[in-house]
């Protein structure tokens, strides 16, 4: 079970969704039933048939940034394009990038907001071990509102080549966003409404929110050939501890735990180890 092969399949890209339905909530739903061994065919939107009183439902308040970077080398004029990671306590960014050609510290990079204007340049500190470089923003903005300003949604590469549409803004995010810094979407979790929100908390089933900051990992492909030597990129995760007791309360009372897609079943387990 070591080979990366034994794990390759053919997705037919017609079969790939490039854009949301209009009702997120209608989105197919497979619903197993392991002690009756059956398996059946439902809507997102049956999902408040399925709770109980007592219940409770965890969702990923992750929010996503407009973490991909286009722009120019400034010396140059040469093409580049890079993704967003994340910021340090100096102000320095985390950032991947690719160019034609070396690129070298001190160099800068002239970004290219989404409606086509130029923004701030990049400064290019120091290159990694893992290939991320580390980076100087020439902006006095704070980081997520500087990135509101310049930064494209990271859509992945299987949904329209990786280009954005405007509409991303609000499609490639879920309506319990809160807390940026992710750069992919909890996708489970788009497909969640405000009103099935209401339904399933009619139910007597309560909500609570944990944060996973997607990162590369979602990305990046596998390069090696066994499983074992594959490199993990890591995640930023947190639960309160508030929120971990009532959801331990809830199920020794008797309540289920339904979390939203597998962003949340890491927190958790991981949280419960």
């Amino acid at each position: 079970m070591d080979d990366i092969n034994r794990y390759d399949f053919e997705l037919p890209q017609s079969l790939i969704a490039q854009h949301p339905l209009a009702d997120r909530s209608s989105a197919r739903l497979l619903v197993v039933d392991r002690k009756a061994g059956t398996i059946e065919h439902r809507h997102v939107r049956d999902l408040p048939q399925f709770f109980r009183c007592g219940d409770t439902l965890v969702v990923n308040n992750t929010k996503v940034v407009p973490a991909r970077l286009i722009g120019c080398r400034t010396r140059s004029g040469g093409k580049w394009e890079g993704l967003f990671l994340g910021f340090e306590p100096d102000g320095l960014w985390t950032i991947l990038g690719k160019t034609r050609g070396k690129v070298n510290p001190g160099e800068t990079i002239t970004l290219i907001a989404p409606d086509g204007q130029t923004g701030f340049p990049l400064e290019m500190v120091s290159k990694q071990d893992d290939g991320t470089w580390r980076v100087k923003p020439r902006t006095d903005q704070e980081t997520f509102t500087a990135l509101d300003k310049v930064g494209w949604v990271p859509i992945p590469p299987y949904i329209r080549s990786g280009k954005m549409d405007e509409s991303d803004r609000t499609d490639y995010q879920t309506v319990f966003a809160r807390e940026p810094g992710a750069v992919a979407a909890p996708t489970a979790g788009l497909h969640f409404t405000p009103p099935l929100l209401r339904e399933i908390k009619a139910k007597g089933a309560a909500r609570f929110s944990i944060t996973l900051h997607v990162g590369v990992g979602t990305f990046k492909p596998i390069s090696v050939e066994r499983l074992s030597e594959h490199r993990m990129h890591s995640e930023w995760g947190t639960i309160h501890a508030e929120t971990a007791a009532e959801i331990n309360a809830r199920r020794e009372r008797g309540g289920r735990t339904v979390a939203v897609g597998t962003t949340c079943v890491r927190v958790l387990e991981s949280a419960a180890t």
